[in-house]
């Protein structure tokens, strides 16, 4: 009788285990999440890590807005419907940006229905929208984003719930104009790259494959918008007043 005891024993644990492993697995797809992707998203080794800086000033003067798209993942399973993703701004008490001024709010009619994770998917990217306030030529915003909590999403990567976004209207020497530009513009100035990005209509500064010719053509280029400036409006100067525009 004992035997039979213990080999029942033996026998019911396994049918404990594999009860035990279906209410963890159970659990896990019962209970998403949301978390910030971070990683590479292509194959040049382009992607997303814990932030990111923007600046307007390398868009053409006429662009008042611009929309950064941010990833966002689920951890769980997919569902048959659209979950809003509970994504909101932060303030930090510093140069915090401002919503309808600096950018446009997450929960406004024109991109709240975009904040969310479609059905049947794992991934979604979030637009958010810049806007060119003035102020951005003296100040760099602050859009610190965090993931919480909704009726579809519980707390998921802590460490990965939040998101930075720094953005302005600067000028910002890009760090390779020394080894890429100088031989094609001159010395970097910010007017002068204000005027190759507005007349020269170039600014893929950040282009480190670009052909020879196509360095020349954009040398000769702003040369020649550079002379028809100056012919309807005398010389161009940098914001010191002495240094000349030259190429």
């Amino acid at each position: 009788m004992k035997t039979n005891h213990i080999t029942r024993l033996f026998l019911l644990f396994p049918v404990l285990l594999v009860a035990c492993q279906e209410v963890a697995v159970n659990k896990y797809e019962d209970d998403p999440s949301l978390y910030f992707y971070r990683g590479t998203l292509d194959n040049r080794g382009n992607g997303q890590f814990d932030s990111l800086a923007y600046s307007f000033y390398l868009e053409e003067s006429s662009r008042l807005r611009d929309t950064l798209w941010i990833e966002v993942r689920l951890s769980g399973s997919p569902a048959s419907i659209a979950r809003n993703a509970p994504v909101a701004q932060i303030l930090t008490g510093n140069d915090d940006a401002v919503a309808g001024t600096h950018y446009i709010a997450l929960d406004d009619p024109e991109v709240k229905s975009l904040v969310a994770l479609p059905s049947n998917a794992v991934k979604v990217k979030l637009p958010i929208i810049l806007l060119r306030d003035p102020s951005l030529k003296s100040t760099e915003r602050r859009l610190l984003l965090e993931i919480s909590t909704n009726e579809h999403f519980s707390v998921g990567i802590r460490e990965q719930s939040r998101f930075l976004v720094r953005f302005s209207d600067l000028a910002v020497q890009p760090a390779n104009w020394t080894a890429a530009w100088q031989s094609v513009f001159g010395a970097w100035g910010a007017v002068k790259m204000r005027f190759i990005i507005d007349r020269v209509g170039f600014s893929e500064f950040d282009n480190t494959t670009m052909l020879s010719d196509m360095k020349d053509y954009l040398k000769t280029k702003a040369k020649q918008k550079l002379a028809e400036y100056e012919a309807a409006n005398g010389y161009l100067y940098e914001d010191d007043g002495s240094t000349r525009v030259r190429f």
